[in-house]
């Protein structure tokens, strides 16, 4: 059955009813680049009321914070759509705007499920502020602290797609076949703890790890990813998994291979940002024709 598109950026009416444009369209904005996804989804409103209560203890996000939480659950979406998906295991996250903590979905639904609606507000204390009343993910410090370690990161994922968590199992370094890898030039391996990361002292040390890179495998865990916004993260996310299966399947194959190590694009801002918005809308484009929406 086609995916409707749910027209609410969070579960109020009044919110439902300043989304629509005169036509009956909900426009949509990239929170990254300012530029209007190059066609408005349908307008068709999903049929079904919300899968759990909605808590909603401050005011409205302002127009900006609902942009970037549009933006946010179709991250998760995509991220679905390129096989990052593992039951309702995995979360990608925004630091606030207001500098209040960082948004992320509740822990009961997988990537591939997630609306603006879904998503709530974690303080740095650990408190879910607003949003969703679904329970909180017990491994947000994976964030936090990256975003403690990493001034220049906005948004931060963390999933257990298959070739990283694959890779994760090696004492390979991924080196980079072709042009997926070549954002990563020194990947490290986690490995302080093979368990869920809980405590801010483990997630620290993953930061660590990370250092200024774009990602961070976790040894038979999954990949920690991160980007200067939630759509140079997501391309990040996909990106390291197809790096890692690139690079599995070379090793594999019985042939003689080189890797290529590149160094410089960490320092050519974030993939440039013609490209990052150009296959940020590109994904968008496929993610409604997934979804059935054109």
């Amino acid at each position: 059955m086609a995916r409707r598109h749910r027209s609410r950026l969070i579960a109020r009416p009044e919110l439902r009813r300043e989304t629509q444009s005169a036509a009956g369209q909900k426009v949509r904005r990239a929170a990254f680049s300012a530029v209007l996804l190059t066609s408005p989804p349908s307008a068709t409103v999903r049929g079904t009321t919300s899968r759990r209560e909605r808590r909603m203890d401050t005011a409205a996000p302002a127009a900006d914070i609902a942009q970037g939480l549009e933006s946010l659950a179709r991250g998760y979406r995509i991220l679905a759509m390129n096989g990052h998906t593992e039951g309702t295991l995995g979360h990608l996250s925004w630091r606030d705007p207001e500098g209040r903590g960082l948004w992320m979905k509740c822990q009961e639904i997988g990537l591939d499920e997630v609306e603006p609606g879904d998503l709530h507000l974690i303080g740095w204390d650990g408190k879910v502020l607003d949003g969703s009343n679904g329970h909180r993910h017990s491994e947000w410090v994976i964030h936090s602290e990256t975003y403690k370690a990493r001034e220049d990161v906005h948004s931060v994922g963390h999933t257990h797609p298959t070739y990283a968590v694959l890779f994760s199992a090696t004492k390979e370094k991924l080196v980079g076949v072709g042009h997926n890898g070549s954002y990563f030039s020194d990947v490290k391996i986690f490995d302080k703890t093979l368990a869920l990361i809980r405590t801010d002292e483990d997630a620290a040390a993953m930061a660590a790890d990370l250092g200024d890179q774009w990602a961070v495998l976790l040894r038979n865990h999954g990949v920690t990813f991160c980007g200067t916004s939630i759509e140079h993260c997501v391309l990040m996310g996909i990106m390291v998994e197809k790096a890692c299966y690139e690079q599995l399947f070379m090793k594999s194959s019985g042939y003689e291979w080189s890797g290529k190590i590149r160094t410089g694009l960490k320092d050519e801002a974030s993939l440039y940002p013609r490209l990052i918005t150009n296959l940020w809308n590109y994904h968008n484009r496929k993610l409604d024709r997934f979804e059935g929406r054109r």
